[in-house]
C-alpha cells in the first residue's frame, strides 16, 4: 500500500511539472499552476473518496472500511470524484488568480491523463484491476472465448495477467486502462490549441467512452445499482452530458435540433446495444445464448467507438482551433 501511495505521489508531481511546461500554451501564469496543484491535491483525494463512499453506501456499513483509508480500496470509483475535485480546484484557482477557469482546466487535462495512466499501472501493486480467469477464458467447455487455447501459460504472467490470493491468473484490465490513458495523453499533447474548454471536455469524452467497456471487463470493485454497473452508467451519462454541453456551446444560429436529435439517437442506440451485451454476458437473453464473451466485448467496444464518434463532430464545432 505504501508503494502505491509513493507511485501516486510521484505521478502527481510529474503531472504538476507537465502542467507547468504547458502553461504558456494555455496562457497561464506560473503562480496559477502552483495554486491549482495545492488545491487539487486536497480536493481530488477528498471528493474522490466521497464518490467511492456514495457509490458504496449499500455495503460499506458492514465492510468495516474507513472513509479515511484513502489507499485501501475504491481507486476505480474515486476517479470520477477526483475529476469533480479537479474541476473544483480549477474553479477556485480561477477566482484566486483571476485567470479563466477553462484555461486552467485545459492545462490540467494532459497532466490528468498522465496521472490516470500512472494510477492504473500502479494497481498492480495492490492486486486490483483484474478481469476474468485466463485459464477459464480459453477453456472450450467454459464458453467464454471463440478461441480454444489448451495452454495459455505464455500470458499467465505480468503484465498480461495478475495472480490473485487463490493463485488464479486473471487478465490485467488495468493494463488496458493504463494504455488507453497514454493514448489520451498523446492525443492531448499533439492537439492544436482550441477554444477554451476543448482539451478538458475531450479528455472526459475519451475517458468515459472507453470506461463503459473497461468497467464491464473488470471483476474487482464492481458496484451494481439494480442491474446496472455504477461506473458504466456514470460514464454513459457523462458522454450524453458532453454532447448536450457541446451543442449548447454553439452559437444559437448554429444549433441544429435535427443534428442533436440524430446524435442523441446514436448514443441511446449504442447504449442500448451495450446493455444488451451485458445481458448476453450474463446469459440472460435466450436469442444471444450463442454469443461468446469475447464477441460480446468486441460488439461493446464498437459501440463505445460509435458513441465517441457521435460526439466528436459536435465537439469540433463547439471548440474550433485557435490559430
Amino acid at each position: 500500500m505504501t508503494s502505491f501511495g509513493l507511485v501516486m505521489l510521484g505521478a502527481a508531481a510529474a503531472a504538476l511539472l507537465l502542467m507547468f511546461f504547458l502553461r504558456e500554451k494555455h496562457d497561464l501564469r506560473k503562480r496559477t499552476v502552483f495554486v491549482f496543484g495545492a488545491l487539487a491535491a486536497v480536493l481530488c483525494i477528498l471528493l474522490g473518496r466521497a464518490a467511492f463512499w456514495l457509490c458504496s453506501l449499500e455495503w460499506i456499513p458492514d465492510s468495516g472500511l474507513s472513509f479515511w483509508d484513502f489507499l485501501g480500496s475504491g481507486y476505480s470509483y474515486m476517479l470520477y470524484g477526483a475529476v469533480i475535485g479537479g474541476f473544483a480546484a480549477a474553479f477556485i484557482s480561477s477566482k484566486i488568480t483571476g485567470q479563466a477557469f477553462g484555461r486552467i482546466a485545459d492545462a490540467a487535462a494532459a497532466p490528468a491523463a498522465l496521472l490516470i495512466a500512472a494510477g492504473r499501472f500502479a494497481e498492480y501493486l495492490i492486486e486490483a484491476g483484474f478481469g476474468s480467469s485466463v485459464e477459464e477464458w480459453f477453456d472450450p467447455f467454459e464458453d467464454w472465448s471463440m478461441i480454444a487455447w489448451e495452454n495459455p501459460e505464455p500470458i499467465c504472467r505480468f503484465p498480461f495477467a495478475v495472480q490473485n490470493y487463490y493463485g488464479t491468473w486473471r487478465f490485467s484490465i488495468n493494463l488496458l486502462e493504463g494504455l488507453a490513458a497514454i493514448v489520451f495523453l498523446v492525443v492531448l499533447l499533439r492537439m492544436k490549441k482550441r477554444k477554451t474548454g476543448g482539451a478538458a471536455s475531450l479528455l472526459l469524452l475519451m475517458y468515459a467512452s472507453c470506461q463503459i467497456l473497461f468497467e464491464s471487463m473488470r471483476k474487482d470493485e464492481v458496484i451494481i445499482w439494480g442491474f446496472v454497473k455504477a461506473n458504466q452508467l456514470i460514464s454513459a451519462l457523462l458522454v450524453l452530458g458532453i454532447l448536450i454541453f457541446c451543442w449548447l456551446k454553439l452559437p444559437k444560429q448554429q444549433r441544429s435540433k435535427r443534428e442533436l436529435t440524430f446524435r442523441l439517437v446514436m448514443i441511446f442506440l449504442a447504449a442500448g446495444i451495450v446493455m444488451l451485451m451485458e445481458f448476453a454476458l450474463d446469459q440472460k437473453v435466450s436469442f444471444l445464448m450463442w454469443m461468446r464473451a469475447d464477441l460480446s466485448y468486441i460488439v461493446m467496444a464498437a459501440c463505445c467507438v460509435w458513441m465517441l464518434a457521435a460526439v466528436v463532430p459536435l465537439w469540433k464545432k463547439a471548440f474550433p482551433r485557435e490559430d
